[in-house]
């Protein structure tokens, strides 16, 4: 309807009309697009609208019966007709399957968040974040934390969205609970610097646990991530035709990863481009039982030839195999790696040991390392040209080495590995040298060979 000329509320001021549209929109309404509403009245009001960021700083998404696609159209709409004033958010949804997908759309424009208000179930509003009203002039999104669970295990209570820093310079980050995790091509980037991911699920059934290719899918969408932490439910993803292959996913700044509780190690690792990683921490991946067969048969996917014991073969293979893959792929400077209740074949050692030039600390916990194992931190003797022999080591700048509880190799041949690697590396190399030595509840090493090592250690060896 078009409004009169001689109307009265046609001859209210603009500014005056701004104010009531405004508050318009922060009226407790069941239409979550007032401003469009409203615009349909006259052409005077639309033209009002279309020139005044105060009218659509308030912006109400409903998730439901709606695609994502036209939830994104909308809050680009209002986001694009607010600027450059902040806004605030409110987001009604019926659960949280989607709330990455549509609070994405608005990580973009950090530096205008006002307020932001999570709803579900109706009206009932969950949490709301006042401590985002800073004027701090640098924001960024920085840790992310995933806990997936069946629908019936979420507690909407938990979600969280928080800042900390100074008042120069302020973090976001984000604690949520979802089903399980969104696609990557429903979401814009999610820029956070660090992610943990925990599935926690009581039952187990290969149509409802995460699959590694779902959490890589995840993760091209986490292009900046710097610091990742996965935690699985050690189940078996199983093994289908039907089964999609994971994509590889490059995370070039990626500088630390751990992987703690997971049977899908090799899957993982082996599809993970990472050129910058520093840390890799493996834990709790050891596991007993047999795992279904990886997708491809690689190179080192035959038997180990040192025929040594393991109580967790299959395990053992998966870990080896998915290093295999990612050192190869991504040749990172790696400088800790840190291995607990996780281990691998022999020829996994040896192969993973020859690559880690730039390895610092390696610790290991539980591990059914055989004397062959400790045999590689020896000196090796390499034929040149001609008839000159090189003398190198594996892991040439290793500094901190630690073994706990590992109970298959013997004193003897960790005393002997040992003492001749520092006689050759407090020479050949001082600064790249051995300067600490951890040996705890080792079953093969006595008092007699902590006392026989420390003669080359002295007071670098630790041990109990």
């Amino acid at each position: 309807m078009k409004a009169k000329t001689d109307s009265p509320i046609s001859r209210l001021p603009a500014e005056l009309l701004i104010e009531i549209f405004a508050l318009c929109s922060l009226a407790a309404s069941p239409d979550p697009y007032i401003p469009l509403t409203i615009s349909k009245v006259c052409s005077f009001w639309r033209e009002v609208l279309w020139i005044s960021p105060r009218a659509w700083q308030f912006i109400r998404v409903q998730d439901s019966d709606r695609s994502i696609a036209s939830i994104r159209s909308q809050i680009e709409l209002w986001i694009a007709r607010s600027a450059p004033l902040p806004f605030d958010l409110h987001l009604e949804l019926a659960d949280t399957t989607r709330l990455l997908p549509i609070i994405s759309c608005f990580f973009p424009h950090l530096d205008r968040w006002r307020n932001c208000t999570i709803a579900t179930e109706g009206n009932r509003v969950l949490t709301s974040f006042p401590n985002l009203i800073h004027s701090a002039p640098c924001r960024t999104l920085h840790r992310l934390d995933i806990n997936v669970r069946g629908s019936d295990d979420i507690d909407d209570d938990e979600i969280l969205l928080y800042s900390c820093g100074s008042t120069a310079f302020r973090h976001i980050s984000m604690r949520i609970f979802v089903p399980k995790l969104p696609l990557a091509h429903t979401m814009n980037p999610l820029h956070f610097t660090h992610l943990n991911i925990a599935e926690h699920s009581f039952e187990h059934t290969f149509e409802e646990n995460l699959r590694s290719s779902e959490l890589l899918d995840f993760l091209a969408a986490c292009p900046q991530l710097e610091h990742l932490h996965l935690q699985g439910t050690s189940f078996d993803e199983g093994s289908s035709p039907y089964q999609p292959t994971p994509r590889v996913v490059s995370l070039p700044r990626l500088q630390k990863l751990m992987l703690r509780c997971m049977c899908t190690q090799r899957s993982i690792l082996s599809h993970l481009h990472t050129p910058a990683l520093r840390e890799l921490h493996l834990i709790s991946i050891n596991i007993d039982l047999m795992l279904s067969p990886y997708h491809a048969t690689e190179e080192g996917d035959s038997d180990d030839e040192a025929h040594d014991f393991s109580q967790s073969p299959w395990s053992d293979h998966q870990t080896g195999m998915g290093l295999r893959k990612l050192l190869t792929r991504s040749n990172p400077p790696l400088e800790v790696l840190d291995m607990d209740l996780s281990d691998m074949r022999t020829k996994d050692f040896r192969w993973v040991f020859d690559k880690l030039e730039n390895l610092k600390h390696f610790s290991i916990i539980g591990s059914d390392m055989s004397n062959k194992v400790i045999q590689f931190f020896k000196p090796m003797c390499l034929l040149e040209d001609g008839d000159g022999v090189n003398v190198r080591v594996r892991m040439p700048r290793l500094r901190t080495l630690k073994l706990y509880s590992c109970q298959q190799f013997s004193g003897e041949a960790l005393v002997d590995a040992l003492s001749k690697r520092i006689l050759f590396t407090d020479k050949a190399t001082p600064g790249s040298t051995l300067t600490e030595v951890v040996i705890s509840d080792c079953r093969g090493f006595t008092p007699r060979h902590a006392q026989d090592l420390s003669w080359s250690l002295r007071n670098r060896l630790h041990w109990s």
